[in-house]
């Protein structure tokens, strides 16, 4: 009788014990992939600060390919900017009308790449619309970036929009 309590005891043990092990294997894989994301999205912030420079110190146009002086018509759209590299071997003549867009022809590469990002995030330099206004040219721009993070699976999409008066 003490042999079969024993027994029991012990298998009721292993099950406890299987248990937790799933429940900390699972915590750490979401805790990583939570810090994947935190990295993806910085990245794609600073991407699009670098965009931001390039708009304010004048060299936005020069950027190459990156830089798009008509603002695509489903820009605005989440089904345009799917996740991932999108559309292969694209044309930069063809950017604004292939959907979904694609990140590996169409985009500008941050001079820098993120620490702890397993590839350099991309942004794209939209302009929306240039206006007289005042003494000066309105112009507003829209910044699209994108990030993978660490594992290269945290896809971060964001958009800036951006007004300048020059």
């Amino acid at each position: 009788m003490t042999l079969l309590v024993g027994l029991i005891l012990l298998l009721m043990l292993t099950v406890i014990g299987t248990i937790g092990f799933r429940n900390t294997t699972m915590s750490e894989r979401m805790t990583g992939n939570t810090v994947d994301r935190n990295v993806s999205f910085q990245s794609a912030e600073s991407a699009g600060k670098e965009a931001l420079s390039a708009i304010v110190g004048g060299t936005a146009a020069a950027v190459s390919p990156g830089y798009f002086a008509t603002p695509f018509s489903a820009g605005g759209t989440t089904n345009f900017w799917t996740q991932g590299d999108g559309a292969t071997g694209v044309s930069v003549a063809n950017c604004a009308t292939t959907t979904p867009f694609s990140w590996a022809s169409c985009s500008a590469s941050v001079g820098t790449k993120y620490a702890n990002n397993a590839n350099n995030a991309q942004y794209v330099v939209e302009l929306l619309s240039a206006v007289a206004s005042g003494a000066g040219i309105l112009s507003t721009y829209r910044v699209t970036t994108r990030s993978t993070g660490g594992s290269g699976n945290a896809d971060v999409v964001l958009q800036i929009i951006y007004q300048r008066q020059t």
